[in-house]
């Protein structure tokens, strides 16, 4: 692991389901900027805020993994894809696109956290041929 912290990529030694959280919090920080959310300030407030907590949960991920992550991810992608309706800012385009598609970004990397690992956890064979002797 220090061998990839100082020879090669940090992130090479990392999951990809956590560079992925984190490109996509970065992307929804600055969405209202690069995107001009325009007069709607609910769906910026949203954006900043919630985009700094993925930005802090996958940074924090990638330091030190955690078996709730795959939680957290699940919990923040729901409540970004649902915001546009549940706050009100459906009507702005760019705003609930966006929200949608990282929501959606951000859940399927919990999901995926949550199942793929199951293969991963299950050391040996499972059945009548696995009895040890």
């Amino acid at each position: 692991m220090i061998r990839n912290q100082i020879g090669g990529s940090f992130f090479a030694a990392r999951s990809p389901h956590d560079v992925l959280a984190l490109i996509a919090g970065i992307v929804l920080f600055f969405a209202p900027l690069v995107a001009q959310f325009g007069e709607a300030g609910v769906a910026n407030w949203t954006a900043h805020i919630v985009g700094a907590v993925v930005i802090a949960v996958s940074a924090k991920m990638l330091l030190t993994p955690a078996d709730w992550s795959k939680w957290a991810y699940i919990v923040l992608g729901l409540a970004i894809f649902l915001a546009p309706w549940v706050l009100g800012f459906s009507t702005v385009a760019a705003a609930s696109w966006t929200h949608v598609i990282v929501g959606l970004a951000v859940g399927a990397v919990g999901i995926r956290r949550l199942f793929g690992q199951r293969d991963a956890e299950t050391p040996g064979q499972i059945g009548p041929d696995a009895r040890s002797t």
